[in-house]
């Protein structure tokens, strides 16, 4: 250690410390205009401007609370603002002051980055395309974009800036209140999906807790367009499997119009139609059965029911069972008898069943003499596993990989929907459809449903 012939002082290097000393010291009114600047400060700020003008909206209003806090005598710690100036942006850390005369002294210390939420939110939400809101913990609006602003009233745009004005609204956007305050209470994340009665609207909320400011991020995703278009592929690939059927349907309707024939010939002969009158009738129920399930997959029904497996699944089988009789097909099925029932939506449920089989048709090597496509099912961990499987040609390893993918097909006239849809189904259904295959060997499908 170096032996020192006289005490240091600080004073000694005043002058040199000031020259290499980078801080930037204001003068603001109570209005926050700036009023005197050191060298340093007028690297960034010009005289006469308003201090609030150097900030993005949303840290313009920090700023100014920040202010306010100083004025009243409030202890305030520091704070670190996200600047925008005509040197570019920067990142200043401040401490304030009120001199004996009233004015605001304020300190502030550059740095090279922030760990606040809000500086790195200044930056990305500039960018952001959907509706954005920033609330603070009074519920007032400090910061939104015009796509939010589109969905406020007149009075809330002219100065009424609580958000809690949308619960006065009639769609599903009059719970944004009730998910900012669950946010805020709970300082977490939390997304909600909501729609209107008509369901043509149709939103995601995503509410996300800042905790540097104790404000929240709103942000509101409209999926109207999307769902829009997905009503309109599912509605798409339920008309290619109602045509895809109608051969099968056609032909399995033959088996009881021949019985009712024969027995009415029969009847007439005899002049016995009262012994005859139960089989024809039974025949003619039979008729209304088949009819019924397939006309049951052009029905759009969005809402779900409760339903045993073993009907449920016998609303396929004989659908299924028609489809394998014209092509040529062995028709095997086991259903284990399950007394718990599954919330389904049938149509949409019918709608993935006959996209399996349609694809599985589709394997079957010309040439195969043995086809075989089966259907079995059984309880599981409080779950109903359905396993459809067939012996085609299986599916590639490459394409495999790639199955699933919006419009990935290997087909002349496919789509590429038609496993995105089921694999959305199933998760509408809090369900999984998964799809193992090997090449030349077949393929396995397997759905799950919870049991209730």
């Amino acid at each position: 250690m170096h032996k020192l012939m006289y005490t240091l002082s600080i004073n000694d290097y005043k002058r040199k410390f000031k020259e290499i000393k980078q801080d930037i010291e204001l003068i603001l009114d109570h209005e926050g205009y700036i009023l005197a600047k050191n060298e340093y400060g007028e690297k960034y700020f010009d005289d006469s401007h308003c201090f609030y003008d150097y900030f993005i909206p949303y840290d313009a209003k920090r700023a100014n609370c920040y202010i306010r806090q100083i004025i009243l005598g409030e202890s305030c710690p520091d704070l670190i603002l996200f600047h925008k100036t005509e040197r570019g942006t920067i990142y200043i850390q401040y401490r304030g002051a009120v001199s004996e005369e009233g004015y605001i002294l304020l300190h502030g210390r550059p740095c090279a980055a922030t760990p606040s939420q809000s500086a790195a939110l200044a930056q990305f939400l500039p960018h952001f395309e959907h509706a954005y809101g920033i609330i603070d913990h009074q519920m007032r609006m400090v910061q939104s974009n015009k796509a939010f602003q589109d969905y406020c009233t007149d009075s809330f745009l002219n100065g009424e800036d609580s958000i809690l004005n949308f619960a006065d609204r009639e769609d599903g956007l009059a719970v944004i209140p009730r998910l900012i305050r669950d946010v805020q209470k709970r300082k977490v994340a939390l997304d909600l999906e909501v729609k209107n009665e008509t369901q043509t609207e149709h939103w995601k909320l995503k509410a996300i807790y800042l905790q540097d400011t104790h404000s929240v991020l709103l942000m509101v995703y409209d999926l109207s367009p999307e769902k829009k278009y997905m009503h309109l592929l599912t509605y798409k690939d339920q008309m290619e499997s109602v045509s895809y059927l109608s051969a099968g349907v056609a032909h399995e309707l033959r088996n009881p119009l021949s019985v009712i024939k024969g027995f009415l010939q029969l009847s007439t002969l005899t002049d016995s139609f009262h012994k005859y009158s139960n089989t024809i009738l039974s025949e003619t129920e039979r008729m209304n059965e088949i009819i019924d399930n397939f006309l049951s997959l052009a029905r759009k029904k969005a809402t779900k029911e409760f339903q045993s497996p073993q009907q449920l699944l016998s609303s396929v089988i004989d659908i299924i069972r028609s489809e394998c009789l014209m092509q040529g097909v062995h028709f095997d099925y086991q259903v284990q008898p399950v007394t718990d029932q599954v919330e389904v939506n049938v149509s949409s449920f019918k709608q993935i069943i006959l996209n399996v089989l349609r694809n599985a048709m589709e394997s079957y090597p010309a040439q195969s003499r043995r086809k075989v496509f089966r259907l079995h099912s059984y309880k599981e961990d409080k779950q109903l596993i359905i396993q459809l499987s067939d012996n085609g040609e299986g599916i590639p390893a490459h394409v495999l990989e790639n199955l699933g993918k919006p419009f990935y097909t290997t087909k002349d006239k496919g789509t590429g929907v038609g496993v995105p849809l089921c694999k959305k189904i199933m998760e509408e259904h809090n369900g999984t459809f998964d799809i193992k295959s090997q090449h030349r060997k077949g393929t396995i499908v397997t759905l799950t449903f919870p049991l209730m």
